[in-house]
């Protein structure tokens, strides 16, 4: 049963909601958890949550509202939306996989590789390694200028401190990572996601750049206000941002990562997992932060009930997260199209999950990462 007293913060919450669960009858049954689910996207103004809850292995997807709110075209199962900085972990995971063919190293300097060119000027461009930008300690901003525009490729990179030393979330430094990726293999990070992660783990409907077919199935992201924004197309990879996937297929993939170590040697699986680095919530460190240190391209949550790994995503018009516990084999992610979207996480989080517990990935910093 779910702890109210700790999933809701106003009177307004407790009576709206408890009025849905008695309606429904509310019990575990995948029905009333469809219906509630329905009720707390309506109560969060949330166009429409895609969610996937894998316990031993077995799916259970839900699915409500729309593709874009001002249409009558209801999302399924395999609605594609915006994974956003889930991309990160895939990023990781393409990696590792290089990592064990003897490709690149994770303590080797990133510029012994490869000359980015917007570090010719920086004096730290050979002192970040992968492991720096897998735990977001290369010194770089999130970004620099308008991604992707050729105007913020062509800028240089500054250091806001001296790689290692401290911790800033940072897109710039996965896609320096993706570019030497590229660089090593010859290949485009596209083939590269596609042929260590996408066709292996079976993620048919996931694409790490838009494709024109996507389109007949692709949740539009909305404003906070609840008003559609273009549809996103990128049309070039970005190993921070730009995945299209599904619940159900980002389900799959971090039960073979996570739980499995598919692919990946059993020292490497291992590493993936392991406390790294530790996270700051702002410049100074805060007691939250030992809650939620850094594994490589993920986050780690330490609570009552152990370890488990998470991640969330913000791309305009989308907010996702995924929660993963490898003792108790469950995984639970959750896409929605809207700004708006972190709302609903302590609700969905009370409504699959055992909630005697504390949820510092949602409780840390709201969901937000940068």
């Amino acid at each position: 049963m779910i702890n109210f007293l700790k999933l809701f913060k106003n009177k307004t919450k407790i009576v709206t909601l408890c009025a849905a669960f008695i309606s429904v009858g509310f019990s575990s049954s995948a029905q009333d958890k469809s219906l509630t689910l329905d009720q707390i996207a309506k109560q969060h103004h949330i166009p429409a949550i895609q969610l996937n809850y894998q316990k031993n292995g077995k799916n259970h997807l839900y699915q409500y509202g729309k593709k874009k709110l001002d249409s009558n075209s209801p999302i399924d199962q395999n609605t594609v939306f915006q994974a956003a900085s889930l991309t990160k972990v895939v990023a990781t995971y393409t990696f590792l996989r290089l990592m064990d063919k003897g490709l690149i190293e994770l303590d080797k300097p990133l510029w012994s590789y490869y000359q980015y060119d917007r570090l010719a000027n920086n004096p730290n461009r050979d002192k970040i390694t992968a492991r720096m930008v897998l735990t977001h300690r290369t010194g770089f901003l999130n970004w620099e200028g308008d991604v992707p525009s050729d105007a913020w490729r062509k800028s240089p990179l500054t250091s806001q401190f001296e790689p290692g030393t401290d911790y800033m979330y940072s897109g710039e430094g996965f896609y320096f990572l993706q570019e030497t990726m590229e660089h090593i293999t010859g290949k485009s990070f596209q083939q590269l996601v596609e042929e260590e992660v996408l066709i292996p783990m079976k993620m048919k409907n996931s694409a790490i750049v838009w494709k024109d077919e996507l389109e007949t199935n692709a949740a539009y992201g909305h404003y906070e206000d609840n008003k559609p924004r273009k549809l996103g197309k990128y049309r070039k990879s970005n190993a921070a941002y730009t995945l299209y996937t599904t619940a159900e297929d980002y389900s799959n993939f971090i039960s073979k990562y996570i739980f499995d170590g598919f692919g990946l040697k059993k020292k490497t699986h291992q590493l993936a997992l392991s406390r790294l680095a530790e996270a700051k919530k702002g410049k100074e460190i805060s007691p939250d932060d030992k809650y939620v240190p850094c594994a490589l391209g993920m986050r780690i949550q330490i609570n009552e009930l152990g370890t488990a790994y998470w991640h969330t995503g913000s791309n305009p018009g989308f907010r996702c997260f995924f929660l993963a516990y490898p003792k108790s084999k469950e995984i639970l992610v959750a896409f929605t199209n809207t700004d708006n979207g972190f709302v609903a996480i302590p609700d969905i989080l009370a409504l699959f999950l055992n909630n005697n517990q504390t949820f510092w990935m949602y409780k840390w910093r709201q969901g937000e990462l940068d």
